[in-house]
């Protein structure tokens, strides 16, 4: 293709804003038309890089110290993708809009034949799923889906080790992730399944991806358990911590937040109550995968670890020994949610070494988010789009079979049976 791309964005919130940051960062001038039902959270995001304020308003794709075109903030923005993708000169699309909608929009840019960049995951029911890989299986243009982690030093680092033989052959998993952040999702749009299908489709994405990118081999099965323990209730939807009258003594009250444990007061959207009725996902799961061969995972993902307690990683057990994978390594941010220190540790321990012999390697991510995987994930996407080599993978394939599992493990849950992923690959 051309070396000049000439990008557009459905979905400007902080996920498809973060995506334009770091695009013109990398090549200015590349993003050229956006869409979306308003262009609040773009002025708010780009308004804040163009005003040197600080970047945490672009979430996950923060980018600090980043200088962007001046004007940028006067693309052509348009409310009607069909409009935008008909009238922009463009060839390649950033997908960020809401979860429920991703396989109506790649099927519309599919149709233009059009390089496509989707936000995960790549749909939410097993039915788009399926329709979104019978479209980009085999399509004849770029197509992404966005799993950040897979371009984490650390993920790179410990998938290298199991290619090299260095823990033997895999054997088991054991992989946890505990959410410190996890009342967030139940304060916003992603805490009914009509928005987002699961806590699965989330977040165990990527931690299904980063197990499968390591390990190196497909999944054939799952059995899965679930259930909402901690938020949902009978709470009014619209509730918000200031006007409830319980606010000084409910648990999760943004108020006591601030008051005994030190965190910045939330506001608007930011303190709704986690105990709304309409909350109807669950907030803990655990899953078991069987992969070719014979190996086996556990995974288990919770959402109400207090803020030191967040945890996230594994151990991978192999015929000649263990490796240890924890992306928390130290953390240590502040209340604000910015990280002071931040660094991601792999311990090995070889069955053959010496009593006290071990591996250890640290990957510092201070300053990044996705534990130094994001910025990697951008730039093998355009390594992608310029037909250049890239050891981050981050196609559509990778996509697909990450949401099955997540689908399955769903339709386990439900069932109470074991699901067999009948992947089509």
């Amino acid at each position: 293709m051309a070396d000049e791309l000439k990008i557009a964005c459905i979905g400007a919130g902080s996920s498809g804003a973060g995506h334009i940051v770091l695009l013109e960062q990398y090549e200015p001038g590349c993003v050229v038309a956006f869409c979306d039902i308003d262009r609040t959270r773009f002025d708010k995001i780009i308004g804040g890089y163009l005003a040197g304020s600080a970047a945490a308003e672009s979430g996950d794709f923060r980018t600090d110290g980043v200088t962007l075109r001046a004007d940028l903030a006067d693309i052509p923005f348009y409310t009607d993708p069909d409009e935008m993708l008909d009238k922009a000169d463009i060839d390649t699309v950033i997908i960020a809009s809401w979860c429920s909608t991703h396989y109506e929009m790649v099927e519309k840019c599919a149709r233009r034949n059009l390089n496509i960049l989707l936000e995960k995951p790549i749909a939410i029911t097993g039915t788009d799923v399926d329709k979104c890989w019978a479209l980009l299986k085999d399509y004849p243009k770029v197509a992404t889906v966005n799993f950040t982690m897979r371009g984490a030093p650390a993920t790179l680092a410990a998938a290298g080790h199991i290619r090299a033989g260095t823990i033997g052959d895999v054997v088991s998993v054991q992989y946890v992730n505990n959410v410190h952040y996890g009342d967030g999702y139940f304060r916003s749009w992603m805490r009914t399944r009509e928005k987002i299908g699961s806590l699965l489709l989330q977040k165990a994405t990527h931690d299904f991806d980063v197990i499968n990118t390591i390990i190196g081999r497909t999944p054939v099965s799952v059995a899965a358990f679930g259930s909402r323990l901690v938020y949902g209730g009978d709470m009014p939807n619209d509730l918000t911590c200031d006007v409830c009258d319980r606010k000084d003594t409910c648990p999760m009250s943004v108020y006591r937040l601030q008051q005994e444990g030190a965190r910045p007061m939330s506001s608007g959207k930011g303190q709704k109550c986690v105990y709304a009725s309409e909350i109807d996902i669950d907030d803990n799961h655990t899953v078991i995968i069987n992969y070719e061969g014979g190996v086996t995972a556990s995974y288990s993902q919770s959402f109400c670890a207090p803020q030191r307690g967040g945890r996230r990683g594994g151990f991978f057990i192999g015929t000649a020994g263990t490796m240890e994978l924890q992306y928390y390594g130290e953390f240590v941010e502040t209340p604000e949610g910015e990280a002071l220190v931040g660094n991601s540790r792999i311990d090995i321990m070889q069955r053959l070494a010496k009593p006290e012999s071990s591996i250890r390697e640290v990957y510092d991510w201070t300053g990044e988010s996705h534990f130094g995987g994001t910025k990697p994930g951008m730039r093998a996407k355009l390594d992608l789009l310029h037909s250049r080599p890239t050891d981050v993978e981050n196609t559509i394939r990778e996509g697909y079979i990450s949401a099955k599992m997540c689908i399955a493990a769903e339709e386990s849950i439900e069932t109470g049976r074991v699901v067999e992923l009948d992947l089509d690959l």
